[in-house]
């Protein structure tokens, strides 16, 4: 399984490696500033890709993080992660530069807000948000939503044991879980913002199909809903401090 939030927070490493792997490879001391015929492909050789790949995954997924950056340049970053497998556009140094530079300027810009933003999640939701997104980009979406649901759920416990922390929550399903923090709202400080308390059931019942074997056919279109709004959920500061509250 691919670390993709592990990468997004040490992603300057990422690419210098990516670069280095690049240039001593095929265009490093002693070798050609264009490639030459013998390895003019070298974009699509594992090596290379053992770099791209994870980082065209990145850019396709990097939008539901809320960061204004990779927002407003999404289409720019998507263009140049398509430039940078194009054997006839990146067959020299200077190409692969200009295409790679523009990539790796956005996610420096970026990379104190995704570290601040990244740093709201549980170790938990981390692994289960990773999990969803390995899931994600490899079209899973059955298991995307399951692996969503499933960090919406420990954060969902988590906010309702900072206001009343009672042993049996920890017993309940995602469903009464949902049940006990909507008939007791006042209970629990009305921890949940109202503008998630939709979300909780769409996701609770998007759960159930695709984990039990009923004729419903899980989209692409509901696997990306889900995963949207769960990283929307999670990462709302808001939630965080109200989990902060208590441990402090």
């Amino acid at each position: 399984m691919y670390d993709y939030l592990g990468k997004l927070i040490s992603i300057e490493k990422f690419f210098q490696e990516y670069e280095e792997t690049v240039k001593n490879t095929w265009f490093g001391k002693g070798k050609l500033e264009k490639a030459t015929d013998l390895h003019r492909f070298y974009c699509f050789t594992p090596k290379y890709c053992y770099y791209w790949q994870p980082l065209y995954d990145i850019i396709s997924i990097c939008d539901m993080f809320g960061i204004e950056d990779l927002d407003r340049n999404k289409k720019i970053l998507q263009r140049d992660i398509e430039f940078l497998h194009n054997p006839n556009i990146i067959n020299n140094l200077a190409s692969f530069n200009s295409n790679f530079n523009g990539i790796k300027e956005v996610f420096i810009w970026s990379k104190e807000a995704l570290k601040t933003t990244l740093s709201l999640l549980e170790g938990d939701e981390v692994i289960r948000l990773n999990e969803a997104l390995n899931c994600y980009v490899n079209e899973c979406n059955y298991s995307t939503i399951v692996m969503c649901v499933s960090a919406i759920e420990f954060r969902l416990l988590s906010l309702m044991m900072s206001k009343c922390p009672e042993p049996k929550l920890e017993k309940l399903t995602l469903g009464d879980l949902i049940r006990e923090y909507l008939d007791n709202k006042e209970k629990y400080a009305n921890v949940i913002p109202k503008k998630y308390q939709p979300l909780l059931d769409y996701c609770n019942t998007y759960r159930v199909l695709s984990v039990h074997p009923k004729k419903e056919e899980i989209t692409r279109s509901n696997a990306t809903s889900i995963i949207y709004m769960t990283f929307s959920f999670l990462l709302d500061e808001k939630l965080k401090s109200n989990v902060e509250e208590k441990k402090s």
